[in-house]
């Protein structure tokens, strides 16, 4: 159950990292070489929201922001379990992201689906 809500954190963090011309759309990649994720994620005056798809089902993101190339969602907690932060750096068609989940820090990298 850990890994599946830290899988769905992670690519939660890659979404939102996606910012670029836009984070808007479809992103998908591998967090910390474990867990495939996919991320849909919409952009709007700066605020971005989405969803990640896991193994484990999918997981809603909320109010996370867009500053230049960075993209951070601050703590929140999903079924029980605590993310400390998700970050991301968008460049081009490539997000690089972490995620700090359970006192933990997971890497991944995710690409924009056309």
């Amino acid at each position: 159950m850990k890994k599946c809500v830290f899988t769905g954190l992670i690519v939660l963090l890659l979404a939102v990292v996606c910012y670029a011309e836009s984070v808007s759309g479809k992103w998908s990649g591998t967090i910390s070489g474990l867990y495939d994720v996919t991320v849909n994620m919409k952009e709007d005056n700066g605020k971005v929201t989405g969803t990640v798809t896991t193994e484990i089902g999918d997981i809603p993101l909320n109010n996370g922001v867009i500053n230049g190339s960075d993209i951070l969602f601050k703590q929140f907690t999903y079924n029980g379990f605590a993310v400390s932060y998700v970050k991301g750096k968008v460049d081009g068609d490539k997000m690089s992201v972490t995620v700090g989940f359970q006192g933990t820090t997971f890497n991944g990298t995710l690409k924009r689906i056309k």
